[in-house]
């Protein structure tokens, strides 16, 4: 089922799909940002911290537009409250990008070897999170129908990720290392398994807005 929206509205829902668009930028940089920050010899790490930078200023800018927009009348008033909280979600994602990739510039954690490639699983599973995301927001305004599917998606996504953090947090407490640096591979964890939840949450308040179109 397809919602008819005014040519002001479809404006905004542009704009709603273009910021959505930015988790998956964010999240894709933040793992090729870490890829290079585990192999000492790639000099592009700076460039990958600077575009993610760049890519938060970006969706803060596109989400003050989108705030803007809808407070001049378009929408429904319960509507218009629910994608204002739903920009305010997607923008929590990309900042969050952002913070973790600060942890990592300012901190540099020494991370053992066999716990990096679990760190990057956690990271492919908040790309496949956005990517899901991404889509349920763009059928949102398309094809109500089918945007429960990747809801379900993004949560079983968030899954994943859980299952790989948690055997993360076990692995760095077990490491015969000092107290202060499992403490800080573990914010390092958690911070990562954020953006998933992050998401996650996002995607809540899609479903608020799914029943407000539909009924």
């Amino acid at each position: 089922m397809q919602i008819s929206f005014a040519k002001k509205e479809r404006e905004v829902i542009a704009k709603l799909g273009e910021l959505s668009r930015k988790t998956v930028e964010a999240t894709s940089t933040l793992r090729s940002f870490f890829d290079c920050y585990f192999k000492n010899e790639c000099d592009k790490k700076q460039n990958f911290f600077k575009d993610i930078k760049r890519i938060e200023h970006e969706a803060d800018e596109i989400r003050r537009g989108i705030i803007s927009d809808i407070y001049k009348g378009l929408f429904l008033p319960d509507m218009r409250e629910v994608i204002h909280s739903l920009t305010e979600g997607i923008d929590k994602i990309v900042n969050k990008c952002e913070s973790v990739s600060k942890i990592v510039d300012y901190q540099h954690p020494n991370v053992p070897e066999h716990l990096k490639e679990k760190i990057i699983g956690q990271l492919d599973c908040a790309i496949s999170a956005a990517e899901a995301f991404v889509v349920a927001v763009e059928k949102l305004f398309d094809n109500i129908d089918e945007v429960q599917h990747y809801v379900i998606e993004v949560e079983r996504f968030e899954h994943n990720e859980d299952v790989i953090e948690e055997e993360v947090l076990r692995d760095i407490f077990s490491l015969q290392i000092p107290l202060a640096e499992k403490m800080q591979l573990k914010e390092l964890v958690i911070n990562v398994g954020d953006i998933v939840d992050r998401t996650e949450d996002a995607s809540d308040i899609l479903e608020v807005l799914l029943l407000k179109l539909a009924y």
